[in-house]
């Protein structure tokens, strides 16, 4: 395959020079940090708001663990998710103690 016709892989995450993982680099980089950022926000803002008003009702603690388990699972899921673009989209994961 010739350089010509093969399409160059576009990083959108570099890796940190000291320790481990990544940071965006493009703007599609950007673009995925902002909307974690955003989930993760929200979530919280949601669970919170959810916190409150089951801390006032008198919830029973069954309602409290399902509460606290479904924030946990979606904080999960999202940041699986970050972690499967930066993995695909990024460099290679290794810890990194500087410049060599």
């Amino acid at each position: 395959m010739s350089k010509a016709t093969r399409k160059e892989r576009v990083l959108w995450f570099k890796a940190k020079n000291y320790g481990w993982g990544w940071y965006p680099v493009t703007w599609q980089g950007w673009l995925i940090t902002a909307g974690y950022a955003a989930g993760f926000t929200i979530t919280s803002l949601v669970f919170g708001a959810w916190a409150g008003a089951a801390t006032e009702a008198g919830a029973d603690l069954r309602e409290t663990i399902f509460g606290v388990l479904e924030f946990v699972v979606v904080i999960g899921l999202l940041s699986y998710s970050l972690f499967r673009v930066c993995s695909r989209f990024g460099e290679k994961p290794e810890w990194r103690w500087g410049k060599k």
